[in-house]
């Protein structure tokens, strides 16, 4: 049998706000002071949710270390993500104070696109990683998962097999982030159901 491979690059920063708000708002402020804290975006396209996560940890961790891990299949993306350079529609739903902070604005023949700037995009990592096979060795664990927006293409028993591998990378307590369209109904059973969306592994 032949698999295909099929790779989604419709994204941009902010998407699906709620779910930053939920880690700002309910996860952050129960971590445990000192323990790097860790979060694997893990369709990750070419990096605007990293580094949308990037922030709101840079922003509320000013004395906790933290780790962001961004992953996809294709090295195009990847590359986009590495670089950091967006055209400013991605940007649109950036809160100007984090954006002012957080991204430089291109002049000259740069005009209308934006970069993060170099400290942010230092602080995230992006590996290629293929979530339909077996996955690195050396990940670890991470605190939060967020796969959002990539289920959609996969059928009911690719959903089963991704799940299941990226949940013994979850830490006990931390959260898996789908996409508001996305549901682990009839997929898993190890999570458990906070809101919408947003799980949490027992």
């Amino acid at each position: 049998m032949i698999r295909y491979c099929i790779t989604t690059n419709e994204t941009y920063f902010y998407r699906e706000p709620k779910h930053f708000d939920f880690l700002r708002e309910r996860i952050l402020p129960q971590i445990t002071p000192g323990k790097v804290f860790r979060v694997w975006s893990a369709a990750c396209s070419s990096g605007e949710e990293s580094y949308t996560i990037a922030m709101v940890l840079a922003d509320e961790l000013t004395s906790t270390p933290w780790d962001v891990l961004g992953s996809d299949i294709s090295t195009h993306v990847l590359a986009i993500a590495r670089n950091g350079h967006y055209s400013m529609e991605r940007a649109r739903n950036i809160p100007l104070p984090v954006l002012k902070r957080y991204c430089l604005k291109g002049t000259g023949r740069q005009e209308g696109t934006m970069l993060v700037e170099r400290e942010l995009r230092q602080r995230v990592r992006f590996s290629q990683i293929n979530l339909n096979a077996n996955l690195p060795g050396d990940l670890g664990e991470f605190d939060v998962i967020f796969l959002r927006n990539v289920m959609i293409y996969f059928d009911q028993e690719t959903k089963r097999k991704v799940v299941a591998r990226l949940i013994p990378r979850l830490k006990p307590g931390g959260y898996f982030i789908v996409s508001h369209s996305e549901s682990l109904n009839g997929i898993s059973d190890a999570l458990k159901l906070i809101s919408p969306s947003i799980y949490q592994k027992p």
